[in-house]
């Protein structure tokens, strides 16, 4: 079994959604902050004030316009999604548009340590009930509308 992550270390993080702007707007302003391994935190703050831009840095859905991200500190501020070994939970299901769609059903599966013939079974099982197995090696992002909502709401 693979070692647990031990510290995530946000330095000097901040992110706006307009960079070309000579005065930008942050969705998050500029911070540092250090989640240790076995303990608690909580994200509290009023809607807007960039929460989830701050866990969609941490997962890697978004870059920050500055500073670095690092997990037991090795940087990780360029890596894709699915090469960073985290998960995110959300709130309403998302689609990872960078991912296939085989390995946007299997990315959970992997999260957990499945096994490959688990996962392939798993993905093969859901793919066949939501007809997208012809799709599996498609990226995601072109899944249409309606192919979008009855994966996500299935």
């Amino acid at each position: 079994m693979e070692e647990q992550m031990a510290k995530i270390d946000l330095s000097n993080i901040s992110h706006t959604y307009n960079p070309l702007d000579p005065k930008p707007t942050y969705a998050l302003n500029p911070f540092s902050m250090t989640w240790e391994n076995g303990k608690r935190y909580a994200i509290l703050g009023p809607s807007g004030c960039g929460k989830t831009t701050m866990l969609n840095i941490v997962s890697g859905l978004v870059r920050p316009s500055k500073g670095e991200i690092l997990f037991d500190e090795t940087p990780v501020t360029d890596l894709k999604t699915e090469d960073r070994n985290i998960a995110q939970v959300f709130q309403f299901p998302v689609i990872y548009n960078t991912m296939t769609v085989y390995d946007n059903l299997a990315f959970p599966l992997r999260c957990r340590e499945f096994t490959k013939e688990k996962i392939e079974e798993r993905v093969k099982a859901v793919s066949d009930t939501l007809n997208l197995s012809s799709f599996l090696n498609s990226p995601a992002r072109k899944l249409t509308a309606d192919q979008k909502t009855t994966y996500l709401f299935r």
